[in-house]
Protein backbone atom coordinates (compact mmCIF):
# COMPACT_ATOMS: atom_id res chain seq x y z
CA UNK A 1 0.00 0.00 0.00
CA UNK A 2 2.89 2.21 0.63
CA UNK A 3 4.92 1.44 -2.03
CA UNK A 4 1.88 2.07 -4.14
CA UNK A 5 0.86 5.78 -2.32
CA UNK A 6 4.93 6.67 -3.16
CA UNK A 7 4.28 5.20 -6.94
CA UNK A 8 1.04 7.49 -7.67
CA UNK A 9 2.67 10.54 -5.24
CA UNK A 10 5.95 10.63 -7.91
CA UNK A 11 3.59 9.91 -10.74
CA UNK A 12 1.49 13.30 -9.71
CA UNK A 13 4.69 15.01 -9.10
CA UNK A 14 5.73 13.75 -12.53
CA UNK A 15 3.16 15.04 -14.47
CA UNK A 16 2.89 18.46 -12.64
CA UNK A 17 6.53 18.67 -13.48
CA UNK A 18 6.12 17.80 -17.03
CA UNK A 19 5.17 21.20 -18.44
CA UNK A 20 8.13 22.76 -16.66
CA UNK A 21 10.48 20.42 -18.45
CA UNK A 22 8.88 21.06 -21.72
CA UNK A 23 9.12 24.78 -21.14
CA UNK A 24 12.97 24.39 -20.64
CA UNK A 25 13.44 22.41 -23.04
CA UNK A 26 12.25 24.97 -25.90
CA UNK A 27 12.94 27.83 -23.71
CA UNK A 28 16.59 27.43 -23.15
CA UNK A 29 17.75 26.82 -26.76
CA UNK A 30 15.54 30.16 -27.82
CA UNK A 31 16.97 31.83 -25.23
CA UNK A 32 20.43 31.00 -26.08
CA UNK A 33 20.14 31.71 -29.75
CA UNK A 34 18.69 35.17 -29.48
CA UNK A 35 21.15 36.00 -27.27
CA UNK A 36 23.99 34.85 -29.69
CA UNK A 37 22.28 36.26 -32.72
CA UNK A 38 20.89 39.21 -31.24
CA UNK A 39 24.34 40.51 -29.80
CA UNK A 40 26.40 39.51 -32.56
CA UNK A 41 24.32 41.22 -35.35
CA UNK A 42 23.90 44.58 -32.80
CA UNK A 43 27.87 44.72 -32.69
CA UNK A 44 28.70 44.01 -35.81
CA UNK A 45 26.11 46.10 -37.18
CA UNK A 46 26.33 48.78 -34.98
CA UNK A 47 30.17 49.25 -35.22
CA UNK A 48 30.17 49.19 -39.52
CA UNK A 49 27.15 51.48 -39.46
CA UNK A 50 29.42 53.83 -37.21
CA UNK A 51 32.37 52.94 -39.76
CA UNK A 52 30.24 54.05 -42.69
CA UNK A 53 28.81 57.21 -41.18
CA UNK A 54 31.96 58.58 -40.26
CA UNK A 55 33.45 57.95 -43.99
CA UNK A 56 35.28 54.74 -44.18
CA UNK A 57 35.22 52.99 -46.78
CA UNK A 58 34.24 54.49 -50.64
CA UNK A 59 30.80 55.44 -51.31
CA UNK A 60 28.33 53.70 -54.08
CA UNK A 61 28.02 55.27 -57.41
CA UNK A 62 23.98 54.66 -56.52
CA UNK A 63 24.39 56.86 -53.09
CA UNK A 64 21.79 59.27 -52.90
CA UNK A 65 22.05 62.94 -52.41
CA UNK A 66 19.13 63.22 -50.22
CA UNK A 67 17.97 60.11 -47.90
CA UNK A 68 15.95 60.16 -44.37
CA UNK A 69 18.12 57.45 -42.54
CA UNK A 70 17.08 57.68 -39.63
CA UNK A 71 13.22 56.05 -40.79
CA UNK A 72 14.94 53.27 -42.50
CA UNK A 73 17.50 52.53 -39.76
CA UNK A 74 14.09 52.10 -37.74
CA UNK A 75 12.26 50.19 -39.88
CA UNK A 76 15.57 47.76 -40.68
CA UNK A 77 16.14 47.43 -36.54
CA UNK A 78 12.00 46.37 -36.07
CA UNK A 79 12.19 43.76 -38.86
CA UNK A 80 15.46 43.01 -37.28
CA UNK A 81 14.48 42.67 -34.10
CA UNK A 82 11.45 40.02 -35.53
CA UNK A 83 14.21 38.04 -37.02
CA UNK A 84 16.36 37.19 -34.20
CA UNK A 85 13.11 36.22 -32.50
CA UNK A 86 12.20 33.96 -35.38
CA UNK A 87 15.89 32.67 -35.82
CA UNK A 88 15.64 31.68 -31.74
CA UNK A 89 11.87 30.21 -32.57
CA UNK A 90 13.41 27.55 -34.72
CA UNK A 91 16.52 26.97 -32.89
CA UNK A 92 13.87 26.14 -30.19
CA UNK A 93 11.94 23.39 -32.60
CA UNK A 94 15.15 21.75 -33.45
CA UNK A 95 16.66 21.20 -30.13
CA UNK A 96 13.22 21.03 -28.41
CA UNK A 97 11.83 18.38 -30.51
CA UNK A 98 14.89 16.36 -30.96
CA UNK A 99 15.28 17.21 -34.46
CA UNK A 100 19.01 18.57 -33.74
CA UNK A 101 20.03 14.84 -32.51
CA UNK A 102 19.20 13.17 -36.36
CA UNK A 103 21.69 15.83 -38.13
CA UNK A 104 25.36 15.43 -38.88
CA UNK A 105 26.49 17.83 -35.57
CA UNK A 106 29.00 16.11 -33.49
CA UNK A 107 30.47 17.03 -30.22
CA UNK A 108 33.17 15.37 -29.38
CA UNK A 109 36.50 17.31 -31.72
CA UNK A 110 38.51 13.13 -32.44
CA UNK A 111 35.04 11.51 -33.95
CA UNK A 112 36.63 13.85 -37.49
CA UNK A 113 40.15 14.85 -38.50
CA UNK A 114 41.02 17.63 -36.92
CA UNK A 115 41.67 19.36 -40.53
CA UNK A 116 37.79 18.62 -41.30
CA UNK A 117 36.75 20.91 -38.17
CA UNK A 118 39.01 24.14 -40.61
CA UNK A 119 37.88 22.61 -43.99
CA UNK A 120 34.13 22.55 -42.99
CA UNK A 121 34.05 26.42 -42.49
CA UNK A 122 34.89 27.15 -46.31
CA UNK A 123 32.59 24.20 -47.09
CA UNK A 124 29.91 25.59 -45.18
CA UNK A 125 30.16 28.99 -46.91
CA UNK A 126 30.18 27.32 -50.55
CA UNK A 127 27.18 25.78 -49.67
CA UNK A 128 25.47 28.28 -47.78
CA UNK A 129 26.26 30.18 -50.98
CA UNK A 130 25.17 28.04 -53.05
CA UNK A 131 21.50 27.30 -51.54
CA UNK A 132 20.90 31.40 -50.55
CA UNK A 133 21.86 32.24 -54.30
CA UNK A 134 18.94 29.67 -55.81
CA UNK A 135 16.15 30.34 -52.98
CA UNK A 136 17.27 34.31 -53.28
CA UNK A 137 16.42 34.21 -57.11
CA UNK A 138 12.76 32.16 -56.03
CA UNK A 139 12.02 34.23 -53.54
CA UNK A 140 12.28 37.30 -56.06
CA UNK A 141 9.39 35.16 -58.26
CA UNK A 142 6.37 37.52 -58.71
CA UNK A 143 4.72 34.02 -56.72
CA UNK A 144 6.64 34.89 -53.54
CA UNK A 145 8.11 38.76 -53.82
CA UNK A 146 5.53 40.80 -52.42
CA UNK A 147 5.00 38.18 -48.94
CA UNK A 148 8.85 36.87 -48.48
CA UNK A 149 10.96 39.73 -50.00
CA UNK A 150 9.75 42.60 -50.03
CA UNK A 151 10.20 43.65 -46.96
CA UNK A 152 14.15 43.27 -47.09
CA UNK A 153 13.87 45.22 -50.19
CA UNK A 154 12.70 48.24 -48.72
CA UNK A 155 16.15 49.03 -47.99
CA UNK A 156 16.31 50.76 -51.66
CA UNK A 157 19.78 52.48 -49.98
CA UNK A 158 20.86 50.04 -47.10
CA UNK A 159 22.31 50.54 -44.05
CA UNK A 160 24.46 47.98 -42.08
CA UNK A 161 21.45 47.20 -39.94
CA UNK A 162 19.41 46.33 -43.05
CA UNK A 163 21.34 42.49 -43.03
CA UNK A 164 18.94 41.28 -41.01
CA UNK A 165 15.75 43.44 -41.75
CA UNK A 166 13.43 40.53 -43.22
CA UNK A 167 9.60 39.66 -43.40
CA UNK A 168 9.34 37.10 -40.94
CA UNK A 169 8.36 35.03 -43.69
CA UNK A 170 11.39 35.28 -45.05
CA UNK A 171 13.19 34.96 -41.66
CA UNK A 172 11.95 31.43 -41.42
CA UNK A 173 13.52 30.71 -44.69
CA UNK A 174 17.09 32.42 -43.58
CA UNK A 175 16.91 30.14 -41.06
CA UNK A 176 16.31 27.06 -42.54
CA UNK A 177 18.74 27.58 -45.57
CA UNK A 178 21.76 27.88 -43.11
CA UNK A 179 19.92 24.87 -40.83
CA UNK A 180 19.89 22.53 -43.56
CA UNK A 181 23.56 22.53 -43.46
CA UNK A 182 24.14 20.79 -40.35
CA UNK A 183 21.93 17.53 -42.04
CA UNK A 184 23.98 17.99 -45.26
CA UNK A 185 27.67 17.56 -43.62
CA UNK A 186 29.60 16.75 -40.05
CA UNK A 187 29.69 20.04 -38.32
CA UNK A 188 31.41 20.86 -35.05
CA UNK A 189 29.47 23.21 -33.08
CA UNK A 190 32.37 25.76 -32.91
CA UNK A 191 33.07 25.57 -36.31
CA UNK A 192 29.27 26.27 -36.95
CA UNK A 193 29.61 29.23 -35.05
CA UNK A 194 32.88 30.87 -36.83
CA UNK A 195 30.63 30.05 -40.10
CA UNK A 196 28.00 31.56 -38.54
CA UNK A 197 29.80 34.54 -37.17
CA UNK A 198 31.91 34.63 -40.75
CA UNK A 199 27.87 34.85 -42.54
CA UNK A 200 27.08 37.62 -40.23
CA UNK A 201 30.03 40.09 -40.75
CA UNK A 202 29.71 39.56 -44.45
CA UNK A 203 26.03 40.16 -44.70
CA UNK A 204 26.59 43.33 -42.37
CA UNK A 205 29.61 44.14 -45.09
CA UNK A 206 26.98 44.00 -47.68
CA UNK A 207 24.62 46.01 -47.41
CA UNK A 208 26.56 48.85 -45.08
CA UNK A 209 26.15 51.52 -48.12
CA UNK A 210 30.32 51.97 -48.25
CA UNK A 211 32.74 49.76 -50.23
CA UNK A 212 35.80 48.46 -48.73
CA UNK A 213 37.58 46.48 -51.17
CA UNK A 214 40.41 48.07 -52.93
CA UNK A 215 39.14 49.47 -56.66
CA UNK A 216 39.33 47.00 -59.63
CA UNK A 217 38.03 44.23 -57.57
CA UNK A 218 35.66 43.13 -59.78
CA UNK A 219 38.13 42.99 -62.97
CA UNK A 220 40.67 41.33 -61.08
CA UNK A 221 41.22 37.91 -61.68
CA UNK A 222 40.97 36.79 -57.48
CA UNK A 223 38.10 39.42 -56.46
CA UNK A 224 35.93 39.08 -59.56
CA UNK A 225 34.66 36.00 -57.88
CA UNK A 226 34.10 37.66 -54.53
CA UNK A 227 30.55 39.28 -54.02
CA UNK A 228 31.19 42.77 -52.58
CA UNK A 229 29.05 45.69 -51.01
CA UNK A 230 29.10 47.00 -54.20
CA UNK A 231 27.73 44.57 -56.28
CA UNK A 232 25.09 44.17 -53.65
CA UNK A 233 23.71 47.78 -53.74
CA UNK A 234 23.35 47.10 -57.21
CA UNK A 235 20.80 44.57 -56.29
CA UNK A 236 19.18 46.46 -54.13
CA UNK A 237 18.78 49.94 -56.49
CA UNK A 238 17.46 47.42 -59.30
CA UNK A 239 15.61 44.67 -57.91
CA UNK A 240 17.59 42.01 -59.89
CA UNK A 241 20.31 40.95 -60.94
CA UNK A 242 24.40 39.92 -58.14
CA UNK A 243 21.67 37.59 -56.49
CA UNK A 244 25.23 35.82 -54.47
CA UNK A 245 25.68 36.14 -50.55
CA UNK A 246 29.45 35.65 -50.47
CA UNK A 247 30.61 35.00 -54.09
CA UNK A 248 30.03 35.53 -57.68
CA UNK A 249 30.40 32.19 -58.61
CA UNK A 250 26.55 31.44 -59.92
CA UNK A 251 26.07 34.81 -60.57
CA UNK A 252 28.58 34.81 -63.54
CA UNK A 253 27.66 31.05 -64.36
CA UNK A 254 24.23 31.83 -64.78
CA UNK A 255 24.86 35.58 -66.70
CA UNK A 256 22.67 37.18 -63.70
CA UNK A 257 25.49 39.75 -62.90
CA UNK A 258 24.66 43.28 -63.49
CA UNK A 259 26.58 44.13 -67.46
CA UNK A 260 28.04 47.32 -65.62
CA UNK A 261 29.37 45.23 -62.65
CA UNK A 262 32.77 43.84 -64.85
Amino acid sequence: MTTQLIQRDWQSFMDDFQPLALSHQFLLPATLAILIYGLRYAVMAGVVFLMASGGWGRPHANAPVVFDRQRHVRRELVYSALTVMVFGGVNALLFGFGLIDRSLVYCRAASYPIWWFWVSIPVMLILHDSLFYWIHRAMHHRALFATVHRVHHQSVHPTAFAAYSFHPNEAVVEALIVTAIVFVIPVHPMAFLIFQTISTAYNVYGHCGREFYPPGTASHWFGRWLNTSTAHAVHHGQGHFNYGLYFMFWDRWMKTTDSAYR
